[in-house]
């Protein structure tokens, strides 16, 4: 007996599906790529297209102007504490900092009111935050520095208070 392979007993299939495949793609009409194809009389060509303007560029919206939030939040935290409200002061200064995060004067802010409320561990890590966030700008080191001072005072720290002090109550830059 003949052992047929099995690529043989169904080259029959295959060459019939081939031929099948081929001879469907010939029904079709022979336009070649790149060729319009000719126009019938009841077939309206469309025009060929004209050149399209060139919109003028938009400007980007501006970005939001988180200054004028800030600065509102400020001032009802200001408010707040003059009201006597330490809470809702320290609220609003924590709102402002989601905003702008990366401003010291703010985290000196939110340490000073911390100070105020009787929480000087907290004063001490705001004004630490403020210090890095601080740069050049020895204004802002030299009030995170008098907070740390007032707030190791208040822990009971009047030495290393008075040497802070001594530092940076005239400090100029």
């Amino acid at each position: 007996m003949v052992q047929l392979n099995p690529l043989h007993r169904h080259s029959g299939w295959f060459v019939c599906l081939l031929l099948a495949a081929l001879l469907g793609g010939c029904s079709s009409s022979p336009v070649t790529p790149g060729t319009p194809p000719a126009a019938s009389p009841d077939v309206v060509q469309p025009a060929p297209p004209e050149a399209v303007p060139v919109q003028p560029q938009v400007p980007r919206a501006a970005k939001p102007d988180t200054d004028s939030a800030t600065l509102a939040l400020l001032q009802q935290s200001q408010r707040a504490q003059s009201a006597g409200s330490m809470i809702e002061a320290i609220a609003y200064t924590e709102r402002a900092i989601r905003i702008s995060p990366r401003q010291a004067d703010l985290w000196n802010r939110l340490a000073s009111l911390e100070l105020a409320n009787g929480q000087p561990g907290s004063a001490i890590q705001y004004a630490n935050k403020a210090l890095t966030l601080a740069g050049e700008r020895t204004d802002w080191q030299r009030q995170s520095w008098l907070i740390i001072a007032d707030a190791k005072d208040a822990q009971g720290d009047h030495a290393g208070a008075v040497a802070i002090r001594e530092r940076w109550q005239t400090y100029r830059g």
